[in-house]
């Protein structure tokens, strides 16, 4: 009874990750340009298990280190990828 649990819990759970997902992607769809970039990179390192602080810094500090974005810019759109990316591992 309990390996047909666990078996029932396996296939469950990754279509809840996929609907999560959907959900982000459809927020992300509402952003502008640099900010869908972002939103990308951090839900990509979410995915992969990173925190989404760690996330987001990973893939905005670059982009300011190299003079692309202002310390202010990247805030702005971290902030607005890191609300959509959060929704990837919501909890229901």
């Amino acid at each position: 009874m309990l390996r047909y649990l666990i078996a029932a819990a396996l296939l469950i759970a990754p279509g809840a990750a996929l609907a999560d997902k959907a959900d982000a992607d459809a927020c992300a769809a509402k952003l502008d340009g640099q900010t869908k970039v972002v939103y990308r990179g951090v839900v990509a390192q979410v995915q992969r298990g990173a925190t989404l602080e760690n996330a987001v810094r990973a893939v905005v500090e670059p982009r300011v280190q190299s003079g692309r974005l202002s310390e202010a810019e990247a805030r702005k759109i971290g902030r607005a990828a890191a609300n959509c990316a959060r929704l990837v591992h919501r909890k229901a």
